[in-house]
C-alpha cells in the first residue's frame, strides 16, 4: 500500500557534493524526483557523466528521474583574481570594473561582459556577490567603470554582477547557451530552463531552437528580473512552466518585495495552469548544518501551501556538507505540510471548459466524493496526467505510459506517479489492465475504488474524453 506519498516534487542540483553513483543512489532514496544540471558550472564532459549516472540509477531503482538542464543565460560575473583568493573592498574606496583582460585585486576586477561601460551611467548602483557588496558608478572611461564602494565586503572570483534598475540590451540566449542547449537536447534532457527571462520572446526563441532540433522539450522560464514580473502573464502564456528564482530576484529588487512577488507568481501560474518551481536558499543553512532553521522549514511549507508544484535545492545538494539530509528534510516538511491541507488550491474555472478539462475536473471532484484510492491515467504524451494534476486531487495520479520520455517528464508533475505499461490501443479492458498492475505493486487492495482517465482514439494528444470508476475485484 502507499504508506508515504508526496504530491509536490523535489528538484536537486547535482554538483561536486553529489556527482557520484553512491550519492545519487542516496539522493534517490531520500526523495529526489528531478535532477538539475547547472550549466553555469561544469564542462559538457562532466554533465555527460552526470546524465549517464542518473539514467543508470533510475533504471536500478525503477524510478523515472527528470533531468532539468538549466542554461546560464546572460549572467554577468567578475573575473579571476590574482592569487585566487578573495579580496577585501572597503566602504568609501574607489573600485574599477574593467572589460580589459586583467587579474583582479582590491582595486579592480575584470568582467567579460564587454557592453558594460555602454550600459551603465553615473549614479547607477552595481551589486556584487549576490548583493553583499554595493558600488555606485562615478564615471566611465573607455573600458573602465569607475565606482565608489558603498557597502564593502570580501569579493571572490567569478561572482555575480547585478545592475538593479538597468534594462540591459543583451540577448536572451548567449552563444554558450546555444551550445549548451544543443548538448542538452542531444542527451535527451527532459526540461530546459531559460535563465533571466525578461519577455515572452525569450521563451519563444528557445522553443524555436528546440523545434529546429526536432524536439518538443518543455521550457521552464526562470523569473529573476523585475522586467519578467512586468511581463508575467505573457511569459506564462509562452512557457511550459516557471521557476521562482529568488536569488537574483532578491538582488534585483528590495528583499521585502520577494515574498509578495513569489505568491503573485505562484497564484498567476496556477490560473494559467502552468507548473511552478520555487527555488533558492530554501534550506541554505543545511550546506553547513545537519538541521535547517525554523524559518527555512516554514519557507518550504509555505511554498507548498501557496501551490508550488516543486521545490528546489541548489547549494544544499550541489556543494553542501549534508545533501542527503537536506533532501530527506525537505521530503518530511512537504509530507507534513500536505497532511495538514484539506483541499489543495485549484485554478479558477475557465469561462468555457473543453471536454478534456471537464473530464479532469470531474475526476478530481469524484476523488473527494467517492474517496478514490487513486486515479489511473493512461497517457502517451503526458497531456492527460498534467491536466488532472492541475485540478489537485487529494490522491495519487498513477500515470501509465509506454513512452520512457513521458514517464521521465512526469517526475516533475505534481501528484504524478509514473509507471511503464505496454501500449494500449482500446479503452475496453483498461480497468482490468490497471487493476492487474496496481495489485502487483500493492498500490490498491480489493474493495478500493479507483478512477480511470484516458482519451479516445488512444495515442492522440489532447483527446482526453474517457472517465470510469472501478471497484478493485469487481467486474471490469
Amino acid at each position: 500500500m502507499v504508506v508515504s506519498f508526496r504530491h509536490s516534487k523535489i528538484v536537486c542540483t547535482i554538483g561536486p557534493a553529489s556527482r557520484s553513483p553512491k550519492m545519487i543512489d542516496r539522493l534517490l532514496r531520500a526523495g529526489m524526483d528531478v535532477a538539475r544540471l547547472n550549466f553555469s558550472h561544469g564542462s559538457h564532459e562532466e554533465h555527460a557523466k552526470n546524465i549517464s549516472m542518473l539514467r543508470a540509477a533510475a533504471v536500478e531503482h525503477e524510478k523515472p528521474i527528470a533531468i532539468l538542464a538549466d542554461l546560464q543565460g546572460p549572467k554577468i560575473r567578475t573575473g579571476p583574481l590574482a592569487g585566487g583568493g578573495p579580496v577585501l573592498l572597503r566602504a568609501g574606496q574607489e573600485f574599477v570594473i574593467t572589460t580589459a583582460r586583467v587579474l583582479g585585486d582590491s582595486t579592480r576586477v575584470n568582467t567579460v561582459f564587454t557592453p558594460l561601460p555602454r550600459e551603465v551611467h553615473r549614479g547607477d548602483r552595481i551589486l556584487l556577490s549576490d548583493g553583499l557588496i554595493e558600488l555606485r558608478v562615478k564615471r566611465i572611461r573607455n573600458k573602465q567603470v569607475i565606482c565608489e564602494v558603498v557597502n564593502g565586503g570580501a569579493l571572490g572570483e567569478h561572482k555575480g554582477i547585478n545592475l538593479p534598475g538597468v534594462k540591459l540590451r543583451v540577448p536572451a540566449l548567449t552563444s554558450k547557451d546555444r551550445a549548451d542547449l544543443v548538448f542538452a537536447l542531444k542527451h535527451s534532457a527532459d526540461y530546459i530552463a531559460v535563465s533571466f527571462v525578461r519577455r515572452p520572446e525569450d521563451v519563444v526563441l528557445a522553443k524555436q531552437l528546440i523545434r529546429r532540433a526536432g524536439k518538443d522539450t518543455p521550457v521552464i522560464a526562470k523569473l529573476e528580473k523585475p522586467e519578467a514580473i512586468e511581463n508575467l502573464d505573457a511569459i506564462l502564456r509562452a512557457a511550459d512552466g516557471v521557476m521562482v528564482a529568488r536569488g537574483d530576484l532578491g538582488v534585483e529588487m528590495n528583499p521585502e518585495r520577494v515574498p509578495v512577488v513569489q505568491k503573485t507568481i505562484i497564484a498567476r501560474a496556477r490560473e494559467f495552469r502552468r507548473p511552478v518551481i520555487t527555488a533558492t536558499q530554501m534550506l541554505e543553512s543545511m550546506t553547513e548544518n545537519p538541521r535547517p532553521t525554523r524559518a527555512e522549514a516554514s519557507d518550504v511549507a509555505n511554498a507548498i501551501f501557496d501551490g508550488s508544484d516543486a521545490v528546489m535545492l541548489s547549494a544544499e545538494t550541489a556543494s553542501g556538507n549534508y545533501p542527503v539530509e537536506a533532501v530527506g528534510m525537505m521530503a518530511r516538511i512537504i509530507e507534513e505540510a500536505e497532511a495538514s491541507i484539506r483541499e489543495f488550491p485549484r485554478p479558477a474555472p475557465l469561462e468555457q471548459l473543453k471536454v478534456a478539462e471537464t473530464v479532469a475536473e470531474l475526476v478530481c471532484h469524484a476523488s473527494r466524493e467517492l474517496h478514490l484510492k487513486l486515479i489511473a491515467v493512461f497517457t502517451h504524451s503526458g497531456f492527460t496526467a498534467r491536466l488532472v494534476s492541475r485540478y489537485r486531487p487529494l490522491v495519487p495520479i498513477v500515470a501509465f505510459s509506454p513512452e520512457a520520455e513521458t514517464r521521465r517528464r512526469m517526475a516533475l508533475v505534481w501528484g504524478a506517479v509514473p509507471r511503464m505499461i505496454q501500449d494500449v490501443q482500446k479503452v475496453d479492458g483498461l480497468a482490468k489492465v490497471a487493476e492487474k498492475r496496481l495489485l502487483e505493486e500493492r498500490l490498491v487492495r480489493k474493495g478500493d475504488v479507483i478512477g480511470i482517465v484516458a482519451g479516445t482514439p488512444m495515442g492522440i494528444r489532447g483527446t482526453t474524453n474517457f472517465m470510469k470508476f472501478h471497484i478493485i475485484g469487481g467486474p471490469a
